[in-house]
């Protein structure tokens, strides 16, 4: 009984220092919170220099670009199979199906490029550098690459993952064989290399 009577006691010690705590903590807790704004330092004054001042804010003349309806025009022309402008057709279909059973396609990197094209390395030489940001850019502004023309070059961009070749990543290339040039660069949207390694 004796032993008894000393549990309860010593539980109730615990406790009544456990509810102190937790009153001690509550009371730290909103002692810390300090309602005055957060000191940043003295804030920095502008200075004006004349030469600067004599530029007017609206040069004239001056015309701001409509950066949307140049991207709008970009889609229209690159992803034009029948292209009647000087350098003709940027984009061409190619029939290899590699890595899936689809049919994908190719942008030229740069006009003309002697590497690429429907005709040149059996049409698989394109790379996602261009194929990816075009698609991109393209949806930023609102144009919908899953239905274009009768084509979803969305889902023909799934042909850079290269699983061909066991790596299942997305590469520059729908094939190794072609060039090395940035294994990760369309999984990471940008990686670039100063130098093409070739295998």
């Amino acid at each position: 009984m004796f032993a008894r009577k000393e549990t309860i006691r010593r539980g109730a010690y615990l406790l009544k220092i456990i509810f102190n705590l937790i009153i001690l903590g509550c009371i730290v807790s909103l002692w810390s919170c300090n309602k005055s704004e957060a000191y940043y330092g003295d804030p920095v004054v502008q200075v004006n220099i004349n030469r600067v001042e004599l530029m007017p804010d609206m040069p004239q003349p001056y015309e701001l670009l409509d950066w949307k309806e140049k991207a709008r025009q970009f889609d229209e022309y690159v992803f034009d199979f029948d292209s009647t402008l000087p350098a003709g057709p940027m984009i061409w279909l190619d029939n290899n199906k590699r890595n899936l059973p689809q049919q994908t396609f190719g942008l030229f990197t740069a006009v003309h490029d002697v590497r690429q094209g429907a005709d040149v390395n059996n049409g698989e030489f394109h790379e996602s550098l261009n194929s990816l940001a075009a698609i991109l850019g393209a949806g930023l502004i609102g144009i919908d690459k899953t239905n274009q023309n009768g084509y979803n070059f969305v889902k023909m961009i799934q042909n850079y993952f290269n699983t061909d070749n066991g790596w299942n990543i997305m590469m520059n290339n729908t094939t190794p064989e072609v060039a090395l040039w940035a294994e990760a660069m369309g999984g990471t949207g940008g990686m670039m290399f100063s130098e093409r390694v070739v295998l």
